[in-house]
């Protein structure tokens, strides 16, 4: 059984699609495939947090990742029916649940409660440190390993990231120690989504793998989202909601379910360190965004860090082993 490509058509560099009943390293899309398709769901994501900042305008961030949930869930609903796809296998299911928790619960939720403590462009440096994180459990969860030079280039790439945290974000006022756990926290359950979510792609496809984690959850998130939207009618603005409403519909869409089904594919099909890493390169996109979107200026620190740690992807994606 194939995985369709369905409404929403594939960048011009996925030529083939992924079987659902695929085995890991058995997939159709070359390597090189992989690379070009993560950079497309690299640039998807990159506009999470200048849309998040501006959805936060009308609405709360409990709110926002209850509302991404709902979105995607109900759509992705309708992709599994109009496809007949089949339930997912047993196997893949622990794996489902488990990416679930870190992309679809934590990581919205405390994402957004980031962007209202520390400015858009700083969060978007902060979230370079994901791929180290990724490749970490990745290495805990199925077993990949690599040599030490992958992980010396890492490590130091995400201690570029640390000493900006400690030097930049820190000495923000509305910025306080505990809030460094909030975004340790961030960053754990978006990795812990990103790997265990590959190990269920390598099963069942990319596509479906994003489909049915956000529909598992649906139950979930409508139960917090109507329990909000009382609440959140009272503090909407009607200035603000319209572009308010497009930036959750994009999250909700894109974020949340789109930008997975070629994420995923391209962990299970070129490995999670090797792709992981390229999420190195999101800042850069991020910052450019937000400087067209949201206006704010962008710093030559952020420009300075952003460059060393793209110069360290660069050498552990070359030293990752496949």
């Amino acid at each position: 059984m194939q995985n369709p490509s369905l409404t929403i058509p594939s960048p011009p560099d996925s030529r083939t699609n992924l079987p659902a009943n695929s085995k890991p390293g058995k997939f159709a899309i070359p390597v090189f495939s992989a690379v070009h398709q993560a950079l497309f769901a690299v640039m998807l994501f990159a506009l999470t947090i200048p849309m998040t900042q501006v959805a936060l305008n009308s609405f709360s961030a409990e709110f926002i990742a209850a509302s991404r949930a709902v979105i995607a869930g109900l759509t992705a609903w309708v992709v599994i029916v109009i496809n007949g796809w089949q339930r997912p296998p047993l196997q893949a299911l622990p794996w489902l649940l488990l990416a679930g928790v870190g992309v679809v619960l934590g990581f919205p939720y405390l994402l957004s409660l980031s962007l209202t403590r520390i400015p858009a462009a700083d969060m978007g440096v902060v979230l370079a440190g994901l791929p180290l994180v990724t490749s970490l459990l990745a290495t805990l969860l199925q077993g990949e390993r690599h040599p030490p030079r992958f992980w010396f280039f890492s490590v130091v790439g995400c201690s570029l990231l640390a000493g900006y945290v400690i030097t930049t974000i820190g000495s923000l006022p509305a910025f306080e120690p505990q809030h460094v756990l909030t975004l340790i926290a961030t960053l754990l359950f978006g990795g812990l989504g990103y790997s265990a979510g590959a190990k269920a792609a390598a099963m069942i496809g990319g596509w479906q793998t994003i489909c049915w984690m956000v529909v598992l959850y649906l139950p979930a998130a409508a139960l917090v989202w109507g329990s909000l939207w009382a609440e959140e009618v009272q503090k909407m603005q009607p200035q603000n909601l319209a572009i308010s409403l497009s930036a959750l519909l994009y999250l909700g869409l894109i974020s949340q379910l789109w930008g997975f089904r070629f994420w995923y594919r391209s962990l299970a099909t070129a490995g999670v360190a090797k792709i992981s890493q390229l999420q190195l390169l999101q800042p850069f996109f991020t910052l450019a965004f937000i400087s067209l979107m949201l206006r704010d200026s962008i710093t030559v620190a952020q420009l300075f860090f952003c460059a060393l740690i793209v110069l360290m992807v660069m050498c552990a994606m070359k030293s990752a082993k496949r």
